[in-house]
């Protein structure tokens, strides 16, 4: 193995864990900042049982996890254009070797995924969980419910069967 091969393989090493902590870094920051401007706004609710503050605090946290996503989407536009009018502007500055396009499309692959994720799963599975908070409490409407099913449909029989 050639000394050549060693110090391309540190320098990919440590660019990636680089990368990896200013990412994480800056989805603290924009997490920390959405958790903040969400119980500023959020409904003073009573107290509840511990079951009902589970949920709320579920719910909250999903909902401060996709917060955070969609002001890092709005805001990767321009420290896009920002970072790169930087790296043009100084092209051999030690201090901003960190910024550069390696990162910045990492960036953008995170936020495409993560507001994917956010879009068709956390938020329904945030907004059904919030809304089945009441049916927890009323085991027995449940236990009609299941008895009502079992006694229509059988437990072997199927919809099709039974219309035939």
């Amino acid at each position: 193995m050639d000394e050549d091969d060693v110090t391309i393989r540190e320098q990919n090493f440590h660019s990636q864990v680089r990368e990896y902590i200013i990412c994480f870094l800056l989805f603290a920051v924009l997490y920390i900042v959405s958790y903040f401007i969400i119980t500023r706004y959020k409904r003073k609710t009573d107290d509840h049982e511990d079951e009902d503050a589970v949920v709320n605090r579920i719910s909250l946290y999903l909902c401060t996890f996709t917060l955070a996503v969609s002001a890092g989407a709005v805001l990767l536009l321009p420290f896009s254009i920002i970072s790169n009018e930087i790296l043009l502007s100084f092209p051999k500055n030690y201090y901003i070797q960190w910024l550069n396009g390696s990162l910045i499309h990492g960036l953008w692959n995170l936020v495409s995924l993560f507001s994917n994720l956010c879009l068709f799963v956390l938020m329904p599975f945030a907004y059904f969980f919030l809304e089945s908070e009441g049916f927890a409490g009323s085991k027995k409407v449940q236990a009609v419910c299941a008895r009502l099913c079992f006694d229509e449909f059988g437990p072997f029989e199927s919809s099709t069967t039974r219309l035939s």
